[in-house]
């Protein structure tokens, strides 16, 4: 907070001390107590406000939550003429990931994975054959 640190702020309080003297250092404490009070109540009803006003949440820890970086135009062009690969490409890839015995396949980004069971791929699936014991689908549990 505006580069003051505890030592700068405790350095602060005692020459205020030796300033203002033991008699009306509580005064001012007071004084100073209810003006934080009065600008944290001023900020947090300007902040409702905006966030009624404007249906976006305004917190730091909601806002952190948000991946402002999938709104960058380069991102969006660069995701619309990157190609496609191909199905059995995709298929083969994730096969690699696949083990013996594993029931469920987990697609889909990080931010939004889907569990698929392994016994509702075909049978020709190079996942669903990665995920056989000895020839035939087990699945481990």
């Amino acid at each position: 907070m505006f580069g003051l640190t505890f030592e700068k702020l405790f350095l602060v309080a005692i020459i205020a001390g030796f300033v203002l003297g033991p008699s009306r250092l509580p005064g001012y404490a007071h004084r100073l107590g209810r003006a934080v009070r009065s600008v944290r109540q001023f900020v947090d009803t300007t902040r409702s406000a905006a966030e009624d006003e404007m249906g976006v949440p305004l917190r730091r820890s909601q806002w952190e939550t948000m991946d402002v970086r999938q709104y960058d135009p380069r991102r969006i062009v660069a995701d619309a003429l990157r190609e496609p690969d191909s199905p059995s490409e995709q298929a083969l890839a994730e096969a690699a990931r696949v083990r013996p015995g594993q029931k469920y396949l987990i697609t889909g980004p990080a931010s939004h994975p889907r569990r698929m069971l392994i016994d509702s791929l075909p049978h020709n699936d190079p996942r669903r054959v990665a995920a056989q014991v000895d020839g035939e689908y087990r699945p481990a549990g």
